[in-house]
Formats: structure tokens, C-alpha cells, sequence
């Protein structure tokens, strides 16, 4: 229940927003199930620490607005679907399709889309009118000035830390605790690392072979590289694939982040087995045929290059969610796979 000072508060956002006069927005639909999960034994009331300060969940929320990266996916996973959520990034759709296919399968409205929610100024006028009794942004950049917006609507979970910096394993957690399902987050963890654990099974070519994984270069000659400690890379790792000493290396001197950007010459020293870039086809053909130094890399010429030109696919890898894990992993597997085989004359080329 909205306590006295939040209804009032929603009454004067409502009047400042809302342009049609002093009224206040429509009712949510109590019809629609959204939740499909009962809350865990002691899981409420809970605290969450994060960057702004602390906010206090009481009960478990039935009106959830995902602000950020990711979070209605992570949601979903814990069988809260949100009453509204940003634009699926990177793909010509509002939502991924593993996301997609999870609210289908638990027979849930699907969630309002707002671009505003994915990346830029909120629009708090839109939160407002979607009546949530939880925001979570956690993996987001809302500014401080938001956040305290933000909860004059709702009670409101900010980053942990740094905006844009929550780690997949932060933001199941975070979720979890919110959600009422803190045991839960554990076990989804657990299913997650053995569901890579039975694709590596199944592909023990992977085995210690070398990798790389970066962007494209840029037209000013870096690139982008992303390190071990970042999600993309240790999903690769856990299929059985390792970090190039020299990857690790220029890691150490760039302070351990989770990418950094290296000069073509340095890039161009390294030599792993396979290099791993999402990519659609005629990108690819456009920044090998720029670039001389580019085409004639090693793993380039050699034909040592997985390249994971599926958007979504791309996609699973990048967010390194559990549900685009589950969706995405056999097929990144699979494309890795078959250029290790036929690099060492196991089939033609790639």
C-alpha cells in the first residue's frame, strides 16, 4: 500500500505532468497477472544498499518498471514480468527473444515500451502513468536528481556503485532480494554455470585454445578489447577457451577493466586461435577491406575468426543474462566450434 506522503506526492507529479489537469493517472489493470511467484519465507521487509543511499521493499512488488540494461530480462527470470521496460537494444524489435519467449511461456502481458527507460532522461511522466509500486534501475544510469523523482513515484533500486558498471551476478542479486526471491538468485547462478558447463562438455575442441574477443577497428586505428573480467569473456572462458597471455598483459596495464582500447599496433601482436567479434557479414567485409593491417592479421588471413553475425545471438553473448545464456549459448558454442575444426584440417575453410 502507498503510504499518505507517497499518494501525495503522486498527486502533485500528477498535476505537474499530466496535461489534461489535476487528475490522477488510470487505475493499473488489476486483471493482468503479472507475478508468478510466491516470495520466499522471511524475504520481507529487505533494505537494499546501492549508490543513492538505501530503499526499503516491504511486500513483493506487482508493478515493476525496469529502468536500464537488462533488468526486465532478469526480472522475467524470477517470474515478475514488468508493466514496462526500455527498447531492446541492438536488434529491430522491443524485445529479445528470449525474452519474448519467457513471457509467452508464463502466459503474461508483455511490458509497455518506453525508449527513455533503455538509455537517456527518464521520462518521469511515463513511469508515473504506469502506477509501479517498485522501480528498479539497477543497471542503469539514472542521475541522483532522477532517482529521488523516481521515488516519489515508487520505491526505487539504483546501481550499486557506478552507473553502467553492475556486474550480471550484482544485478541477480539485487533483483532477487527485490523481488522477494534471495534464495532463488542463488540457484539461478547455479543453473547457469552448469548449463555452460554441459555445452563445454559437449564441445572439448574448445579446450584450451586461445581467443580473443574484440570490436572491429575503428576508422582511427583502435579497437576495442574486452578483458576477462568482463561477462562476454568469461562466458568464453567457461566454455573452455583461455585469455592470451599478451590479452591479459595490456588488460593488467589498462587497470584491470572489463574492455579497454588498444593501438592496431598492439593489436595486431597478438595471435590467439580464434578471434571472437560480433559482427554482420558486410560490416565485416567493409572493415577487413579498409584496413590492410586488418586483412592481413593472422587469425584474419587464416581464416581464424568466429564470427557471430546474428544479431540476437550477438546479442545473448553481450548481455550475459541467464535467460540469453540459456537462449544463445549452444549456437555461440557451435560457431566457435566449427572454426577450431576446420582451422586444424578437420574441414574446409571458414
Amino acid at each position: 500500500m502507498l503510504s499518505i506522503s507517497r499518494r501525495a506526492a503522486l498527486a502533485v507529479l500528477a498535476c505537474t505532468f499530466l496535461l489534461s489537469g489535476c487528475v490522477s493517472p488510470p487505475p493499473p489493470a488489476e486483471a493482468e497477472q503479472r507475478v508468478f511467484a510466491e516470495p520466499e519465507d522471511g524475504a520481507y521487509p529487505v533494505t537494499i544498499e546501492h549508490a543513492y543511499g538505501s530503499t526499503e521493499v516491504t511486500t513483493q512488488p506487482k508493478r515493476v518498471v525496469a529502468i536500464g540494461w537488462s533488468g526486465a530480462d532478469i526480472a522475467i527470470q524470477f517470474g515478475t514480468v514488468p508493466v514496462a521496460q526500455g527498447h531492446a537494444t541492438g536488434i529491430e524489435a522491443d524485445y529479445y527473444p528470449w525474452v519474448s519467449e519467457a513471457i509467452e511461456k508464463l502466459g503474461a502481458p508483455f511490458p509497455s515500451v518506453d525508449p527513455s527507460l533503455e538509455r537517456g532522461e527518464v521520462d518521469l511522466e511515463y513511469v508515473l502513468m504506469q502506477q509501479p509500486d517498485l522501480i528498479v534501475a539497477i543497471n542503469s544510469g539514472i542521475t541522483e536528481a532522477e532517482y529521488k523523482a523516481l521515488s516519489e513515484i515508487a520505491p526505487t533500486i539504483a546501481f550499486p556503485s557506478e552507473p553502467w558498471a553492475t556486474t550480471v551476478d550484482e544485478h541477480i542479486q539485487m533483483m532477487g532480494a527485490a523481488l522477494g526471491r534471495p534464495a532463488y538468485a542463488t540457484q539461478i547462478e547455479k543453473d547457469t554455470t552448469q548449463r555452460i558447463a554441459d555445452v563445454a562438455a559437449a564441445h572439448p575442441e574448445l579446450s584450451g585454445v586461445t581467443y580473443l574477443h574484440s570490436f572491429l577497428p575503428s576508422d582511427d586505428g583502435q579497437v576495442v578489447v574486452f578483458g576477462s573480467v568482463d561477462p562476454r569473456a568469461q562466458i568464453l572462458e567457461a566454455l573452455g577457451l583461455e585469455p592470451l597471455a599478451g590479452t591479459l598483459e595490456l588488460q593488467r596495464k589498462a587497470g584491470d577493466p572489463a574492455s579497454f582500447t588498444v593501438s592496431m599496433e598492439q593489436f595486431l601482436q597478438l595471435n590467439p586461435d580464434v578471434h571472437v567479434v560480433i559482427s554482420d557479414e558486410d560490416t565485416w567485409r567493409e572493415a577487413v577491406a579498409a584496413n590492410a593491417a586488418f586483412q592481413s592479421w593472422t587469425p584474419v588471413s587464416e581464416n581464424r575468426v568466429a564470427l557471430i553475425d546474428d544479431p540476437a545471438t550477438g546479442l545473448a553473448l553481450a548481455t550475459a543474462t541467464p535467460l540469453g545464456i540459456d537462449w544463445g549459448i549452444d549456437a555461440i558454442a557451435d560457431r566457435i566450434s566449427r572454426v577450431v575444426t576446420e582451422t586444424r584440417g578437420e574441414g574446409g575453410a571458414s
